[in-house]
């Protein structure tokens, strides 16, 4: 979705992964797509689907962001969003993009909305109550499909406060220094403390 589309552009992630992991020679393609859901990717005629793509990229590892789009449907669209993601895991899971495994999937939620204090942006509230509703279905699927889940909800909630400026440009999406930060979390929550 937009989270992982925009993350490439400041690399902090790729960064991170090939500091700690110098000698694995690790290729790292992004495929966020902005406004992505799980069962709707607007594209152009002819651009191929996820998994011509996913193949093409010889893909071994995906690190999958949905559900801050998916969320607009509220409790309402609850039900239809676990099975949509459950049906997502089983598909990708009985893929082999790489020519001869099966892939390891991480599935991440939404980040939280954050309240910037301006009359000219929502300070998030509402948003926030559905994309913790999203996150909870995704830890819930994740749990039951034994898929690795990083709650980056909760994490993103709780780190707005204590950082002096603004992380995101405008409550939902992140800026270079949000992105820095939330690279640090996901490389940190998937392999443990960063090395020296």
């Amino acid at each position: 979705n937009t989270l992982a589309d925009r993350m490439q552009h400041d690399g902090w992630l790729e960064t991170f992964l090939q500091v700690r992991f110098p000698k694995e020679q690790l290729v790292v393609r992004n495929l966020g797509f902005s406004g992505d859901e799980l069962t709707l990717r607007l594209r152009s005629a002819g651009f191929g689907t996820p998994d011509e793509h996913l193949t093409f990229s010889k893909a071994d590892v995906i690190l999958a962001f949905f559900g801050y789009n998916e969320s607009f449907r509220d409790e309402a669209g609850l039900a239809d969003f676990k099975k949509e993601l459950a049906d997502f895991i089983t598909h990708t899971l009985s893929q082999k993009y790489n020519g001869s495994s099966e892939p390891r999937l991480v599935l991440f939620s939404p980040i939280a909305h954050e309240d910037l204090g301006t009359p000219n942006l929502s300070d998030g509230k509402d948003n926030n109550r559905r994309l913790e509703l999203y996150t909870a279905a995704m830890k819930e699927v994740a749990d039951a499909q034994r898929i690795p889940f990083i709650d980056l909800f909760h994490a993103t909630r709780d780190l707005y406060p204590k950082i002096d400026q603004p992380l995101t440009i405008n409550g939902i999406h992140l800026n270079e220094l949000g992105n820095r930060y939330l690279a640090t979390l996901v490389d940190s929550t998937l392999f443990g403390p960063a090395p020296a």
